[in-house]
């Protein structure tokens, strides 16, 4: 079950629903600030439509969040804009003021030698935003869940740079367990669907008591890469059609191509 977080300083000065709806901005503030994007007039942003965020919040209508929204903003808590390329692109923009940044340690970035206000590191921009929503909601016992944009790696290259688990013993499953959840994370990206698909098929691997180490999900994602030729909805089908069967690995989708017979799947990772 998703659980949705708050800090109690803003719960006293916001109402608890405007702090959930903080603590959701301030996660993804975090992670574009970390990553240098969505950088406009000095301070970092995240978006998302009403439609998207009623989804999120499912235990909020669409009005709920209106005056949540609009509460947030007449007191000063939330600042909204739109910065999408597309003029008839009507998402909205969120950004944090300095007293809630400051709040989860986030203040906007320092002003460059040049006198100009810009990305860290110098990055740029990303390219107009598309409608889909792009939150995500913290795991339990975690301030914030990690999630980081690695569409230009393999997974293979997501493993390398991630840190060995100690040997043996229960400390050793727990960090077996991270790792193959920043994998997995790190692997979807922002594509909250593939997110949701991925795992699906993890419950269904646990229930089939699949052996879910680093290694076997890393080769379980090749493969899953190689099957969709990079195309994002091949990924979404053979994963459903994965689920759908109960099978624990990906295989090739009927139709098009039928699951190759119970030998040869051993070829796949288990």
């Amino acid at each position: 079950m998703t659980e949705y977080h708050f800090n109690v300083e803003l719960a006293q000065r916001h109402g608890v629903n405007g702090a959930i709806f903080l603590h959701a901005m301030a996660f993804w503030i975090a992670k574009n600030q970390a990553n240098g994007r969505h950088f406009h007039k000095g301070r970092t942003w995240t978006y998302n439509s009403l439609e998207a965020l009623t989804k999120l919040f499912p235990f909020w209508t669409r009005r709920q969040l209106e005056r949540i929204i609009a509460k947030l903003k007449e007191e000063g808590a939330l600042l909204t804009g739109n910065f999408s390329e597309d003029k008839t692109d009507r998402t909205v923009w969120y950004a944090l003021p300095d007293p809630v940044l400051e709040v989860y340690g986030l203040l906007p970035p320092p002003i460059s030698q040049d006198g100009d206000m810009g990305p860290p590191n110098g990055e740029e921009q990303d390219p107009p935003i598309s409608p889909d929503g792009e939150m995500h909601f913290t795991e339990p016992g975690q301030r914030f869940h990690q999630t980081v944009k690695c569409n230009k790696e393999t997974v293979t290259d997501q493993l390398d740079h991630t840190p060995l688990p100690p040997k043996g013993g229960r400390e050793a499953k727990q960090a077996d367990k991270e790792t193959v959840r920043t994998l997995l994370t790190q692997y979807a990206g922002e594509d909250g669907e593939l997110a949701q698909a991925l795992d699906d098929l993890m419950e269904v691997r646990n229930a089939k008591k699949a052996v879910n180490s680093p290694r076997a999900i890393v080769t379980l994602l090749n493969t899953l890469d190689k099957l969709a030729g990079g195309s994002r909805g091949q990924k979404l089908q053979i994963i459903q059609q994965s689920v759908t069967n109960s099978w624990k690995s990906v295989f090739p989708l009927k139709g098009g191509q039928a699951p190759p017979p119970r030998k040869e799947r051993e070829r796949y990772v288990e």
